[in-house]
Protein backbone atom coordinates (compact mmCIF):
# COMPACT_ATOMS: atom_id res chain seq x y z
CA UNK A 1 0.00 0.00 0.00
CA UNK A 2 2.99 2.46 0.55
CA UNK A 3 4.50 1.42 -2.57
CA UNK A 4 1.09 2.12 -4.19
CA UNK A 5 0.61 5.89 -2.50
CA UNK A 6 3.96 7.63 -4.09
CA UNK A 7 3.39 8.04 -7.31
CA UNK A 8 0.09 9.54 -6.51
CA UNK A 9 1.06 11.83 -3.76
CA UNK A 10 3.61 13.05 -6.80
CA UNK A 11 1.20 13.37 -9.45
CA UNK A 12 -1.28 15.49 -7.02
CA UNK A 13 1.73 17.81 -6.26
CA UNK A 14 2.31 17.80 -9.89
CA UNK A 15 -1.71 19.24 -10.21
CA UNK A 16 -1.41 21.61 -7.37
CA UNK A 17 1.45 23.31 -8.89
CA UNK A 18 0.07 23.24 -12.34
CA UNK A 19 -3.05 25.03 -11.50
CA UNK A 20 -1.23 27.47 -9.40
CA UNK A 21 1.05 28.07 -12.70
CA UNK A 22 -1.83 28.63 -14.39
CA UNK A 23 -3.74 30.97 -11.98
CA UNK A 24 -0.52 33.09 -11.72
CA UNK A 25 -0.15 33.43 -15.60
CA UNK A 26 -3.77 34.64 -15.13
CA UNK A 27 -3.16 36.92 -12.88
CA UNK A 28 -0.28 38.33 -14.66
CA UNK A 29 -2.50 38.03 -17.85
CA UNK A 30 -5.07 40.23 -16.04
CA UNK A 31 -2.71 42.59 -14.54
CA UNK A 32 -1.21 43.32 -18.06
CA UNK A 33 -4.49 43.70 -19.40
CA UNK A 34 -5.31 46.38 -17.01
CA UNK A 35 -2.05 48.21 -16.95
CA UNK A 36 -2.69 48.39 -20.97
CA UNK A 37 -6.15 49.47 -20.49
CA UNK A 38 -4.79 52.34 -18.17
CA UNK A 39 -2.05 53.36 -20.18
CA UNK A 40 -4.76 53.33 -23.12
CA UNK A 41 -6.75 56.04 -21.00
CA UNK A 42 -3.33 58.12 -19.82
CA UNK A 43 -3.58 58.49 -23.86
CA UNK A 44 -6.69 59.29 -23.95
CA UNK A 45 -5.90 61.94 -21.49
CA UNK A 46 -6.01 65.89 -22.66
CA UNK A 47 -2.88 66.68 -20.59
CA UNK A 48 0.88 65.66 -21.14
CA UNK A 49 1.57 62.86 -18.55
CA UNK A 50 4.64 60.61 -18.16
CA UNK A 51 6.27 58.65 -15.89
CA UNK A 52 10.00 59.29 -14.80
CA UNK A 53 12.70 57.07 -13.57
CA UNK A 54 15.73 58.13 -10.96
CA UNK A 55 18.22 57.13 -13.58
CA UNK A 56 16.97 59.72 -15.97
CA UNK A 57 14.71 57.30 -18.39
CA UNK A 58 11.26 57.46 -18.97
CA UNK A 59 9.24 54.39 -18.08
CA UNK A 60 6.43 55.60 -20.17
CA UNK A 61 4.58 58.55 -21.84
CA UNK A 62 1.11 59.38 -23.11
CA UNK A 63 0.05 60.08 -26.73
CA UNK A 64 -0.19 63.95 -25.87
CA UNK A 65 3.59 63.67 -24.23
CA UNK A 66 4.60 62.09 -27.74
CA UNK A 67 3.36 64.38 -30.28
CA UNK A 68 5.23 67.44 -28.35
CA UNK A 69 8.39 65.79 -27.30
CA UNK A 70 8.67 62.98 -29.46
CA UNK A 71 9.68 59.41 -28.19
CA UNK A 72 10.59 58.58 -25.00
CA UNK A 73 12.53 55.90 -27.07
CA UNK A 74 15.26 59.01 -27.85
CA UNK A 75 16.72 59.19 -24.91
CA UNK A 76 16.60 60.37 -21.24
CA UNK A 77 14.45 62.87 -19.58
CA UNK A 78 16.70 66.39 -20.34
CA UNK A 79 17.58 64.93 -23.78
CA UNK A 80 13.88 64.35 -24.85
CA UNK A 81 11.82 67.35 -22.87
CA UNK A 82 14.81 70.04 -23.16
CA UNK A 83 17.21 69.46 -25.99
CA UNK A 84 20.51 68.66 -23.76
CA UNK A 85 23.12 67.04 -23.49
CA UNK A 86 23.53 66.70 -19.76
CA UNK A 87 20.55 66.41 -16.52
CA UNK A 88 19.48 70.09 -15.70
CA UNK A 89 20.76 71.40 -12.38
CA UNK A 90 19.07 71.70 -10.44
CA UNK A 91 15.82 69.63 -11.49
CA UNK A 92 12.48 70.95 -9.61
CA UNK A 93 11.02 67.40 -10.66
CA UNK A 94 13.95 65.57 -9.18
CA UNK A 95 13.84 67.17 -5.75
CA UNK A 96 10.46 65.35 -5.39
CA UNK A 97 12.61 61.69 -5.39
CA UNK A 98 14.20 63.25 -2.10
CA UNK A 99 10.97 65.21 -0.60
CA UNK A 100 8.48 62.71 -1.73
CA UNK A 101 6.00 65.33 -1.49
CA UNK A 102 3.82 66.47 -4.59
CA UNK A 103 4.47 69.72 -6.09
CA UNK A 104 2.85 71.56 -8.93
CA UNK A 105 4.14 75.08 -10.54
CA UNK A 106 3.81 76.99 -13.82
CA UNK A 107 6.74 76.02 -16.25
CA UNK A 108 7.45 77.81 -19.62
CA UNK A 109 8.81 75.03 -21.78
CA UNK A 110 11.08 75.55 -24.69
CA UNK A 111 8.85 75.33 -27.62
CA UNK A 112 6.88 79.09 -25.83
CA UNK A 113 3.80 76.46 -24.09
CA UNK A 114 3.20 77.72 -20.70
CA UNK A 115 2.18 74.71 -18.69
CA UNK A 116 0.78 74.15 -15.40
CA UNK A 117 2.80 71.17 -13.74
CA UNK A 118 1.87 68.90 -10.84
CA UNK A 119 4.23 65.83 -9.91
CA UNK A 120 3.64 63.24 -7.58
CA UNK A 121 5.58 60.41 -6.02
CA UNK A 122 4.51 56.96 -5.62
CA UNK A 123 5.76 53.08 -5.29
CA UNK A 124 5.71 51.11 -8.55
CA UNK A 125 5.01 47.48 -7.94
CA UNK A 126 8.69 46.36 -7.55
CA UNK A 127 9.16 48.77 -5.24
CA UNK A 128 11.36 51.34 -5.97
CA UNK A 129 10.30 55.18 -6.48
CA UNK A 130 8.70 56.32 -9.49
CA UNK A 131 7.28 60.11 -10.00
CA UNK A 132 4.16 61.02 -12.44
CA UNK A 133 4.20 64.56 -14.31
CA UNK A 134 1.37 65.20 -15.34
CA UNK A 135 1.36 69.12 -17.81
CA UNK A 136 -1.55 70.91 -18.58
CA UNK A 137 -1.25 73.67 -21.32
CA UNK A 138 -2.40 77.17 -19.70
CA UNK A 139 -0.48 79.45 -22.85
CA UNK A 140 -3.94 81.07 -23.32
CA UNK A 141 -5.50 81.19 -19.93
CA UNK A 142 -1.72 83.15 -19.21
CA UNK A 143 -1.55 85.12 -21.52
CA UNK A 144 -5.19 86.31 -21.09
CA UNK A 145 -3.85 86.65 -17.71
CA UNK A 146 -1.03 88.38 -18.83
CA UNK A 147 -2.81 90.62 -21.13
CA UNK A 148 -5.19 91.50 -18.00
CA UNK A 149 -2.19 92.61 -16.23
CA UNK A 150 -1.17 94.94 -18.77
CA UNK A 151 -5.02 96.06 -19.25
CA UNK A 152 -5.24 96.98 -14.99
CA UNK A 153 -1.65 98.88 -15.35
CA UNK A 154 -2.97 100.69 -18.36
CA UNK A 155 -5.88 101.65 -16.57
CA UNK A 156 -3.78 102.79 -13.36
CA UNK A 157 -1.70 105.13 -15.25
CA UNK A 158 -4.98 105.97 -16.54
CA UNK A 159 -6.39 106.88 -13.70
CA UNK A 160 -3.06 108.69 -12.46
CA UNK A 161 -3.44 111.11 -15.51
CA UNK A 162 -6.94 111.53 -15.08
CA UNK A 163 -6.78 111.85 -10.83
CA UNK A 164 -3.55 114.46 -12.52
CA UNK A 165 -6.49 116.24 -14.63
CA UNK A 166 -8.86 116.30 -11.88
CA UNK A 167 -6.38 118.30 -9.18
CA UNK A 168 -5.75 120.57 -12.30
CA UNK A 169 -8.96 121.60 -12.57
CA UNK A 170 -9.99 121.75 -9.35
CA UNK A 171 -6.74 124.17 -8.89
CA UNK A 172 -8.14 126.33 -12.10
CA UNK A 173 -11.70 126.33 -10.25
CA UNK A 174 -10.42 127.57 -7.20
CA UNK A 175 -8.38 129.84 -9.06
CA UNK A 176 -11.75 131.37 -10.88
CA UNK A 177 -13.40 130.76 -7.24
CA UNK A 178 -10.96 133.53 -5.95
CA UNK A 179 -10.83 135.52 -9.13
CA UNK A 180 -14.70 136.04 -9.16
CA UNK A 181 -14.96 136.63 -5.70
CA UNK A 182 -12.86 140.10 -5.76
CA UNK A 183 -12.57 140.65 -9.59
CA UNK A 184 -16.15 140.38 -10.47
CA UNK A 185 -17.57 141.37 -7.69
CA UNK A 186 -15.67 144.65 -7.26
CA UNK A 187 -16.54 146.36 -10.55
CA UNK A 188 -20.55 145.49 -9.57
CA UNK A 189 -20.30 146.94 -5.60
CA UNK A 190 -19.41 150.14 -8.19
CA UNK A 191 -22.04 149.91 -10.71
CA UNK A 192 -24.47 149.62 -7.93
CA UNK A 193 -23.04 152.56 -5.52
CA UNK A 194 -22.77 155.01 -8.47
CA UNK A 195 -26.46 154.16 -9.41
CA UNK A 196 -27.01 155.05 -5.90
CA UNK A 197 -25.33 158.64 -6.12
CA UNK A 198 -26.44 159.38 -9.47
CA UNK A 199 -30.03 159.34 -7.95
CA UNK A 200 -29.00 161.71 -5.33
CA UNK A 201 -27.05 164.02 -7.40
CA UNK A 202 -29.27 164.75 -10.48
CA UNK A 203 -32.73 165.93 -10.41
CA UNK A 204 -35.13 162.37 -11.43
CA UNK A 205 -38.55 162.69 -12.06
CA UNK A 206 -40.09 159.90 -9.92
CA UNK A 207 -41.17 157.13 -12.34
CA UNK A 208 -40.02 158.69 -14.73
CA UNK A 209 -37.42 157.05 -17.62
CA UNK A 210 -34.13 158.11 -16.27
CA UNK A 211 -35.62 156.62 -12.44
CA UNK A 212 -36.45 153.22 -14.65
CA UNK A 213 -33.25 153.20 -16.52
CA UNK A 214 -31.21 153.70 -13.08
CA UNK A 215 -33.44 150.98 -11.22
CA UNK A 216 -32.68 148.58 -13.86
CA UNK A 217 -29.14 149.09 -14.08
CA UNK A 218 -29.32 148.15 -10.15
CA UNK A 219 -31.58 145.36 -10.37
CA UNK A 220 -29.12 143.94 -13.45
CA UNK A 221 -26.36 144.48 -11.01
CA UNK A 222 -27.54 142.44 -8.11
CA UNK A 223 -28.87 139.89 -9.99
CA UNK A 224 -24.99 139.16 -11.20
CA UNK A 225 -24.20 139.73 -7.74
CA UNK A 226 -26.44 136.47 -6.74
CA UNK A 227 -25.20 134.89 -9.57
CA UNK A 228 -21.57 135.30 -8.73
CA UNK A 229 -22.27 134.14 -5.57
CA UNK A 230 -24.19 130.71 -6.70
CA UNK A 231 -21.57 130.38 -8.90
CA UNK A 232 -19.27 130.27 -5.95
CA UNK A 233 -20.94 128.13 -4.03
CA UNK A 234 -21.84 125.35 -6.79
CA UNK A 235 -17.57 125.67 -7.70
CA UNK A 236 -16.73 125.31 -3.88
CA UNK A 237 -19.11 122.35 -3.90
CA UNK A 238 -17.45 120.73 -6.81
CA UNK A 239 -13.63 121.44 -5.93
CA UNK A 240 -13.34 120.96 -1.89
CA UNK A 241 -13.05 117.67 -0.20
CA UNK A 242 -15.65 116.63 2.05
CA UNK A 243 -14.54 116.54 5.41
CA UNK A 244 -16.36 113.76 7.13
CA UNK A 245 -18.08 113.61 11.07
CA UNK A 246 -21.43 112.74 12.92
CA UNK A 247 -23.43 115.39 12.34
CA UNK A 248 -27.40 116.08 13.66
CA UNK A 249 -29.59 116.86 11.09
CA UNK A 250 -31.69 118.33 13.80
CA UNK A 251 -29.19 121.19 14.51
CA UNK A 252 -28.44 121.83 10.91
CA UNK A 253 -32.22 122.34 10.15
CA UNK A 254 -32.67 124.76 13.46
CA UNK A 255 -29.76 126.48 11.74
CA UNK A 256 -31.16 126.67 8.31
CA UNK A 257 -34.76 127.81 9.76
CA UNK A 258 -33.36 130.20 11.95
CA UNK A 259 -31.09 131.90 8.72
CA UNK A 260 -34.36 131.57 6.32
CA UNK A 261 -36.63 133.90 9.10
CA UNK A 262 -34.83 136.95 7.67
CA UNK A 263 -36.31 136.18 4.06
CA UNK A 264 -39.21 134.05 5.26
CA UNK A 265 -40.35 135.88 8.41
CA UNK A 266 -43.23 133.22 9.38
CA UNK A 267 -41.20 130.15 8.39
CA UNK A 268 -40.87 128.33 11.52
CA UNK A 269 -44.84 128.41 11.75
CA UNK A 270 -44.92 126.59 8.11
CA UNK A 271 -42.33 124.02 8.52
CA UNK A 272 -42.85 121.18 10.68
CA UNK A 273 -39.72 118.86 11.52
CA UNK A 274 -40.20 114.96 12.25
CA UNK A 275 -37.04 114.04 14.86
CA UNK A 276 -34.21 113.64 12.57
CA UNK A 277 -31.01 111.00 12.47
CA UNK A 278 -27.69 111.71 12.54
CA UNK A 279 -24.91 111.11 9.70
CA UNK A 280 -21.47 110.80 8.45
CA UNK A 281 -21.35 113.95 6.61
CA UNK A 282 -19.78 117.17 5.87
CA UNK A 283 -21.64 119.61 7.76
CA UNK A 284 -21.28 122.34 5.87
CA UNK A 285 -22.86 120.61 2.58
CA UNK A 286 -25.71 119.55 4.35
CA UNK A 287 -26.07 123.21 5.66
CA UNK A 288 -26.23 124.01 2.23
CA UNK A 289 -28.26 120.95 0.81
CA UNK A 290 -31.14 122.02 3.46
CA UNK A 291 -30.98 125.56 3.09
CA UNK A 292 -31.56 125.20 -0.78
CA UNK A 293 -34.62 122.71 -0.40
CA UNK A 294 -36.48 124.71 2.57
CA UNK A 295 -36.23 128.10 0.87
CA UNK A 296 -36.73 126.56 -2.61
CA UNK A 297 -40.44 125.09 -1.32
CA UNK A 298 -40.71 128.79 0.76
CA UNK A 299 -40.29 130.36 -2.52
CA UNK A 300 -42.29 128.52 -4.81
CA UNK A 301 -45.45 129.01 -1.90
CA UNK A 302 -48.94 129.26 -3.46
CA UNK A 303 -50.19 133.59 -2.93
CA UNK A 304 -53.77 132.68 -1.57
CA UNK A 305 -52.59 129.39 0.69
CA UNK A 306 -50.05 129.43 3.66
CA UNK A 307 -47.17 127.68 2.84
CA UNK A 308 -47.11 123.76 4.63
CA UNK A 309 -43.77 122.30 4.98
CA UNK A 310 -42.97 118.65 6.50
CA UNK A 311 -39.67 116.84 7.10
CA UNK A 312 -40.14 113.11 7.55
CA UNK A 313 -38.03 110.19 7.87
CA UNK A 314 -37.50 106.86 7.40
CA UNK A 315 -34.86 103.80 7.02
CA UNK A 316 -35.03 101.77 3.85
CA UNK A 317 -33.96 98.32 3.44
CA UNK A 318 -30.32 99.06 2.36
CA UNK A 319 -29.65 100.65 5.49
CA UNK A 320 -29.96 104.48 4.16
CA UNK A 321 -31.98 107.22 5.20
CA UNK A 322 -35.42 108.42 3.16
CA UNK A 323 -35.84 112.01 3.72
CA UNK A 324 -38.41 114.05 2.36
CA UNK A 325 -39.35 117.63 2.49
CA UNK A 326 -43.03 117.93 1.56
CA UNK A 327 -44.58 121.58 0.42
CA UNK A 328 -48.29 122.37 -0.69
CA UNK A 329 -46.68 124.65 -3.16
CA UNK A 330 -47.29 125.61 -6.81
CA UNK A 331 -45.46 122.66 -8.24
CA UNK A 332 -44.41 121.68 -11.84
CA UNK A 333 -45.50 119.49 -14.59
CA UNK A 334 -43.00 116.27 -14.41
CA UNK A 335 -42.47 116.14 -18.07
CA UNK A 336 -39.59 118.68 -17.44
CA UNK A 337 -38.32 116.74 -14.35
CA UNK A 338 -34.88 116.15 -16.51
CA UNK A 339 -33.80 119.70 -16.18
CA UNK A 340 -34.66 120.28 -12.65
CA UNK A 341 -31.13 119.70 -10.88
CA UNK A 342 -29.28 121.19 -14.03
CA UNK A 343 -27.38 124.73 -13.58
CA UNK A 344 -29.09 128.02 -14.47
CA UNK A 345 -32.52 125.85 -15.73
CA UNK A 346 -35.61 127.59 -14.38
CA UNK A 347 -39.44 126.52 -15.17
CA UNK A 348 -40.86 130.22 -14.18
CA UNK A 349 -40.15 133.75 -15.38
CA UNK A 350 -37.78 135.93 -13.39
CA UNK A 351 -39.82 138.68 -13.13
CA UNK A 352 -42.54 136.37 -10.96
CA UNK A 353 -39.73 134.36 -8.80
CA UNK A 354 -36.00 135.24 -7.85
CA UNK A 355 -32.93 132.92 -8.01
CA UNK A 356 -30.72 132.02 -10.35
CA UNK A 357 -31.50 128.07 -10.73
CA UNK A 358 -28.44 126.68 -9.08
CA UNK A 359 -29.63 126.12 -5.72
CA UNK A 360 -30.88 122.73 -6.73
CA UNK A 361 -27.52 121.76 -9.00
CA UNK A 362 -25.77 122.54 -5.51
CA UNK A 363 -28.18 119.94 -3.49
CA UNK A 364 -27.40 117.54 -6.32
CA UNK A 365 -23.93 117.87 -6.06
CA UNK A 366 -24.01 117.26 -2.20
CA UNK A 367 -26.04 114.09 -2.34
CA UNK A 368 -24.20 112.76 -5.14
CA UNK A 369 -20.52 114.02 -2.73
CA UNK A 370 -22.17 111.47 0.02
CA UNK A 371 -22.50 108.67 -2.20
CA UNK A 372 -26.90 109.23 -2.14
CA UNK A 373 -29.92 110.20 -4.39
CA UNK A 374 -31.89 112.80 -5.05
CA UNK A 375 -35.29 112.71 -6.33
CA UNK A 376 -37.98 115.09 -6.66
CA UNK A 377 -42.06 114.21 -7.63
CA UNK A 378 -44.42 117.37 -8.26
CA UNK A 379 -47.80 117.98 -9.37
CA UNK A 380 -49.07 121.39 -10.52
CA UNK A 381 -50.97 122.90 -8.04
CA UNK A 382 -50.54 120.06 -5.43
CA UNK A 383 -46.76 120.47 -4.53
CA UNK A 384 -43.25 118.90 -4.45
CA UNK A 385 -41.86 116.20 -2.63
CA UNK A 386 -37.80 116.28 -2.56
CA UNK A 387 -36.27 112.57 -1.00
CA UNK A 388 -33.34 112.72 -0.12
CA UNK A 389 -31.08 109.16 0.49
CA UNK A 390 -28.05 109.50 2.80
CA UNK A 391 -26.34 106.03 3.93
CA UNK A 392 -26.44 105.79 7.58
CA UNK A 393 -22.36 105.25 7.24
CA UNK A 394 -20.83 106.90 4.57
CA UNK A 395 -17.08 106.53 2.54
CA UNK A 396 -18.06 110.28 0.57
CA UNK A 397 -16.18 110.70 -2.86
Amino acid sequence: MKLDQGPTSIDSIKSVLKDELQRRKKAKQKIVSEREKFFNMLDQLPICFHLQADDYTIPFANKMFKERFGSPDRGNCYQVMHNQSKPCEPCSTFRIFDSLKTESNIWTSPDGKTCLTVVTPFEDVDGSTLIMEMAIDITSEQKAKDDLKQVLVEQEEHIKQRTLELELSNNALKEFSSFAAHDLKEPLRKIMVFSNRLQEAIDVEPGGVAQQYLEGMERSAQRMNNLIEDLLQLSQVASQVVSLRNVDLNKVVCEVIEDLELTFPDCRNSISVQNLPKVEADKTQMYQLFKNLLSNALKYAKADESARISIEVKMNNDCHYLISIQDNGIGFDEKYKEFFFKPFERLHGRSQYSGTGIGLAICKKVVDFHNGKLEVQSQQNVGTTFTVQLPKSNNAS
